[in-house]
């Protein structure tokens, strides 16, 4: 079976949605199947990428498009969602090479650009929406991450099946829990990208509160993204004293970064439920590390982590109920125990096989 895969961004780019991607495309390769990769070769970490972002969205569009026209007829034509309506392009080239598409939906527009207030409610969502829903009901399997992501599936008239992103190869591989790593310090941390989809307020709001309790805490945001410079201004602004930027750490030292840490946080604005899905989470998951999270409450993300040991569940702003679960977890320093977490080899590779049966199906 030969499979092509679209996304904006492939390997050597760091984007994570395309190594995600990658990684599935070699799996499948190495269960005999011919893979193809098609990407915009554009830069997933450019200063420049936020400038006039719908041209920067069209070209890459456009150029997934004409460069899957010219390729070689696959059997099938495997998108994800970046850039925004890469669907509707994956299902004409679909048509154009009688392929079926199949889509891994990590990201749902229209709906998510309007509920960050990036568009307003009127002709231009409502005409991508429509768009959107004809390649949804077309396409031959759709996969969304959660069980959120399949209800607003269904409002298309599209029965999902459900397969979230699971931890990068790299990470896997990457150093062990030492000695060293093995006693985390007091510190907090938010890795990763800040994007508008994030909640941050609300961490600064409780380390303000934690430094006038006099709590040893440190709050760190290791990565960039877009309301860094916003989070900065407002951590100055409160005059905090232990909050702390880094950036990006490689791959190779990421696991070891988080390790050091007592706290992993992972948040997301309560109006994008079902519409994404934090990717970081796949990782913090399988840490013997306390969980933090800070998002919706009665979704399927809160749900699974109550189900693990020393996670702290929270809406927004519950800034004196989220200082008060932290100075909790300082009080009882001598009875933390780190928590028994799930196989990140296992979980991957149990993944990937499912990939490889539904796909497999498809071609019975």
């Amino acid at each position: 079976m030969r499979i092509l895969f679209l996304n904006q961004y492939f390997p050597p780019d760091p984007a994570p949605t395309g190594v995600l991607l990658h990684e599935l495309g070699e799996y499948l390769q190495s269960k005999g199947h011919t893979v193809e990769f098609i990407s915009a070769r554009q830069d997933y970490r450019s200063t420049k990428k936020n400038r006039r972002r719908i041209f920067r969205e069209l070209s890459a569009l456009g150029s997934i498009f004409f460069q899957g026209f010219k390729t070689q007829r696959p059997d099938i034509i495997f998108s994800a969602s970046s850039p925004p309506c890469l669907l509707v392009v994956a299902t004409l080239l679909a048509m154009r090479h009688g392929a079926k598409s199949v889509h891994w939906l990590m990201d749902m527009y229209p709906e998510l650009a309007v509920a960050l207030g990036e568009i307003k409610e009127g002709f231009i969502p409502w005409a991508i929406k429509t768009l959107m829903g004809w390649a949804y009901r077309r396409a031959k399997l759709v996969v969304g991450l959660d069980d959120d992501m399949a209800a607003r599936l269904k409002e298309y008239g599209v029965t999902a099946e459900i397969i979230p992103p699971w931890v990068l190869k790299p990470l896997i591989a990457s150093s062990p829990i030492t000695g060293a790593e093995s006693e985390p310090d007091w510190t907090w941390i938010y890795s990763g990208n800040l994007g508008r989809a994030h909640e941050w307020e609300s961490l600064l709001q409780v380390q303000a509160l934690l430094e006038e309790r006099r709590l040893p805490y440190r709050l760190l945001f290791q990565g960039g993204g877009p309301s860094w410079p916003l989070a900065q201004a407002r951590a100055k602004e409160l005059n905090l004293r232990s909050c702390d930027w880094k950036p990006y750490v490689a791959e190779a030292g990421l696991q070891s970064s988080l390790l050091r840490c007592l706290v992993l946080v992972v948040t997301q604005r309560p109006e994008t439920q079902g519409l994404l899905w934090p990717s970081k989470l796949a990782l913090v998951s399988t840490l013997p590390r306390a969980i933090l999270w800070i998002g919706p409450v009665d979704g399927a993300i809160a749900r699974k982590l109550r189900q693990l040991p020393h996670t702290g569940v929270f809406a927004p702003f519950q800034a004196v109920l989220i200082a008060d679960w932290l100075q909790a977890l300082h009080s009882n320093e001598g009875s933390f125990q780190p928590p028994v977490c799930d196989d990140a080899t296992r979980q991957r590779e149990q993944l990937l096989e499912k990939w490889d049966r539904l796909l497999n199906d498809l071609n019975k």
